[in-house]
């Protein structure tokens, strides 16, 4: 649990059976750290571990009107080719997709050169959203 009670900070792994606990509890936000959605890379970068809690964690935390943010830690040559799925996420759910600082904003930025800023609810982290999406993207300070 984060330190603000009302966030749960995760990897996803345990998110689905811990869902009715968080909202019994007061949570209303839930991070989840991610470095990749692809399936055989989540495998390969987390010791075998398995993607499909993590995505049955964030849909069963949105059923329960969780806000979701997802903590992406992109990694050049891995997964800085998924820049463009995170995007799509943000025109399908009201998801946050913060990314982390694990390789050069302005490579992340030179794919999405349609974004705008919005305004700042968070100290640390530069909000924008992207014209007729429903989430946002985000960029750690």
């Amino acid at each position: 649990m984060d330190n603000n009670k009302n966030i749960y900070v995760t990897d996803g792994q345990d998110l689905a059976e811990k869902v009715e606990e968080l909202v019994e509890s007061g949570v209303t936000d839930v991070t989840v750290n991610v470095n990749t959605l692809n399936y055989t890379r989540y495998q390969k970068s987390h010791d075998g571990l398995e993607l499909h809690p993590v995505i049955d964690g964030i849909n069963k935390a949105v059923g329960k009107k969780l806000h979701i943010r997802l903590a992406v830690g992109l990694q050049e040559g891995f997964s800085d080719d998924e820049i463009l799925d995170f995007l799509q996420l943000t025109f399908q759910h009201k998801y946050d997709i913060v990314f982390m600082p694990t390789m050069p904003y302005e490579k992340i930025k030179a794919k999405m050169p349609a974004l705008r800023e919005t305004e700042q609810e968070f100290e640390d982290v530069e909000m924008y959203k992207y014209p007729g999406s429903v989430g946002r993207i985000g960029f750690l300070k």
